[in-house]
């Protein structure tokens, strides 16, 4: 090698070198870890993929401004006072999102749902479930998964009992509960008093500590001052069925036999010995007992107090009260939000959900209205919950609700049969109320009959 070649070479390979270096230290940066993978003929890692996702769609919440939101979301519903006043507070933070509600009673959903399918019509952006009608209307397949992205619900976020309730037969969460609606036992403070020498709810509790026991104290009542327990043998029946967490629908069969046996028997037992009157739940004269003064106990869930007790004795401020009845507490009514699988307003509809239910601002708003929204972690606040009321004689009906009665409610699976199967039960109930030679298994016998006439295809039992 000739000596002017010498120092061009020598150049020339520290330049390369140099190179090498540089892609050494590139190669040690996070471009080269993708690359890397597909050389060896593997997918990019699946949690460098997740970082970039997250990173993404934080930077793009990050950059989004509630006033940035906009749109307008369509429902189908009944309670129009409660989506007027929610709404309006969901528009101060997203003053560009608007509600548009289109009136559907709950006995006229499923009907509703089923007509503009079969027509080809335009379904709500947001869907409600009534606890009647819920479970059928979950098996018809317009919900959505609300565990999918991009919602991502966290069902250990809210109670429990709640998850059954919110789910279709597959298991999936597709409704977020409106409310908590835990129910127990309403008392007329002055007939307990008189009659029992007590209106504290915890020794009334003691007295009753199960239906034997009741049945036992009423028939003394009955028989020395003539004060019936209950108006109605709907509202024993309501009770009963609300305790029990045995489901009409085992995935194979429709198994009322096992599921009312047991309840029909206690309610011919406790309407036998005296102690029920025979008004029919729901009636006029049902809602005039509650100011008559001739009744001890009604079914009672968080609804009831302004929208049962309060309206049907509104003069009845200080003489009612809240206690935990017999065979447990139960949960009693309630309606769900969900959303459509063609809505094209999904973000919207799931940031109205998400607000008015899953955060401390819905839930205060929520509280304001009468409803305990499911989201646990509102409640670790003590305070939050609590709510004496002068109606109830001051007692914390709040905390009674959240404290006592929801970490014991029990949970039960429903099934798209339950509203067919609740229906021929409650003209069971009316007929043993109305005529009392009729027993236990003379209803058992109807119920199945009309089950099995309004379900053919379906094993019942």
């Amino acid at each position: 090698m000739t000596k002017r070649l010498r120092p061009i070479i020598a150049v020339w390979l520290t330049l390369a070198l140099a190179v090498v270096m540089l892609a050494a230290c590139v190669g040690n940066g996070e471009g080269n870890k993708t690359g890397a993978a597909s050389d060896s003929g593997n997918e990019p890692s699946q949690t460098a993929g997740a970082e970039t996702a997250t990173s993404s769609e934080s930077s793009e919440a990050a950059e989004k401004m509630p006033e940035d939101y906009k749109g307008t979301i369509t429902l189908w519903g009944w309670d129009a006072n409660y989506y007027d006043i929610s709404f309006k507070e969901f528009q101060k933070t997203y003053p560009n999102v608007k509600l548009e509600v289109t009136n559907v009673t709950a006995g006229d959903y499923v009907q509703k749902i089923q007509t503009t399918i079969a027509s080809g019509g335009v379904l709500p952006d947001l869907l409600v479930g009534e606890s009647g009608f819920r479970a059928k209307a979950f098996e018809i397949d317009i919900w959505e998964n609300l565990e999918n992205a991009p919602y991502n619900f966290d069902k250990s976020s809210v109670f429990d009992y709640l998850l059954p309730l919110t789910s279709n037969s597959k298991g999936e969460i597709v409704g977020i509960e409106q409310t908590l609606t835990p129910a127990a036992m309403a008392y007329r403070r002055d007939l307990a008093k008189n009659y029992l020498g007590t209106d504290d709810p915890k020794q009334l509790e003691a007295l009753f500590p199960t239906w034997e026991e009741l049945i036992k104290k009423g028939k003394e009542l009955k028989e020395k001052d003539g004060i019936y327990l209950f108006a109605s043998l709907g509202d024993v029946y309501t009770f009963l069925s609300g305790q029990t967490e045995t489901p009409f629908y085992d995935g194979a069969t429709v198994n009322v036999t096992g599921r009312m046996k047991d309840i029909l028997e206690k309610v011919v037992e406790v309407r036998d010995s005296g102690i029920v009157d025979k008004l029919e739940m729901w009636t006029p004269a049902w809602n005039a007992s509650y100011a008559a003064g001739k009744h001890l106990f009604y079914p009672a869930a968080n609804w009831s107090t302004q929208y049962v007790i309060k309206t049907n004795d509104k003069d009845g401020e200080g003489r009612w009260g809240l206690m935990q009845p017999p065979g447990g507490p139960f949960t009693w009514g309630g309606t769900t939000f969900g959303i459509s699988k063609e809505s094209k307003n999904k973000e919207l509809a799931w940031l109205f959900i998400k607000w008015l239910l899953l955060t401390k601002e819905g839930a205060s708003i929520s509280k304001d209205l009468g409803f305990y929204v499911p989201l646990k972690s509102v409640y670790e606040d003590p305070n939050f919950a609590s709510s004496p009321d002068p109606f109830f004689a001051g007692q914390d009906i709040g905390a009674f609700w959240i404290d006592d009665v929801v970490p014991n409610i029990g949970t039960l699976k429903i099934s798209q049969y339950d509203s067919v199967i609740n229906d021929a039960a409650n003209l069971s109930i009316i007929l043993l109320n109305s005529d009392r030679k009729v027993m236990a298994a003379d209803a058992l016998d109807k119920l199945l009959k009309e089950v099995k006439a309004k379900l053919p295809d379906v094993e019942v039992k």
